[in-house]
């Protein structure tokens, strides 16, 4: 993660950073007022970038690799921070909408392809680090549309965040819903659907509701 220190002067106009790295971009729209690109010595391949609004900010850490990601941020006072030594391999998206949010991904984490959405003012995805996502997973605060209570109006599926903590093992088409909370050395099976958070560590979820099927598990990313 990145210090006060670290975090160059805001600029009075659109400012975007590079040093000692690669910069390969699909597109690049970046429209508003101080936002500020920080790729210190990553690597960008086939990246687009689309953002439209003010104070921006997106930080990606040494020794990082985004391949074929989307950056999408609609909105103001929005935060991006992707740590040291991640991978995202074949691709991604990484949405924002609205203001005041926040995605965080720390060290050493690897991503093959997925779509990470945070979708409402003041909500948030944190991922720890050194997990483990595979591809066709969808990860999100909330559910981009409104349901209403008939009797009073008022809506009722407001956004949550969702936490990731260390070393987690997503395989691959998982959707993980708002609100939800994967404990520490934990693995979510193949196809699985989290809509709700279990407070136990190192287990095994899997299933659509998905609940915990083992206890006291390890992982590795090797094949021991």
């Amino acid at each position: 993660m990145f210090s006060i220190k670290e975090i160059v002067t805001r600029l009075s106009t659109i400012s975007a950073r590079f040093t000692g790295a690669k910069r390969e971009y699909k597109c690049k729209r970046i429209s508003g007022k101080n936002n500020h690109i920080h790729q210190d010595k990553a690597s960008f391949s086939n990246v687009s970038l689309d953002i439209s609004g003010d104070f921006n900010e997106v930080f990606v850490g040494d020794s990082s690799v985004l391949n074929n990601v989307k950056i999408y941020i609609r909105g103001n006072k929005n935060r991006i921070v992707i740590g040291k030594n991640c991978r995202f391999v074949k691709g991604g998206d990484l949405w924002i909408e609205d203001d005041g949010c926040a995605l965080n991904i720390g060290d050493d984490s690897s991503f093959i392809d997925v779509h990470l959405a945070v979708t409402e003012t003041g909500s948030k995805i944190d991922i720890g680090s050194d997990c483990m996502f595979a591809y066709d997973i969808d990860v999100r605060t909330g559910d981009s549309h409104s349901i209403l209570d008939m009797d009073t109006g008022k809506r009722i599926n407001q956004a949550r965040d969702v936490f990731i903590d260390d070393h987690v093992w997503v395989a691959s088409h998982v959707n993980i819903l708002k609100g939800v909370h994967i404990q520490k050395g934990s693995v979510v099976a193949t196809g699985s659907i989290l809509a709700k958070s279990i407070d136990e560590a190192n287990v095994v979820y899997a299933g659509n509701p998905a609940v915990v099927v083992k206890r006291k598990i390890e992982w590795s990313r090797e094949r021991v």
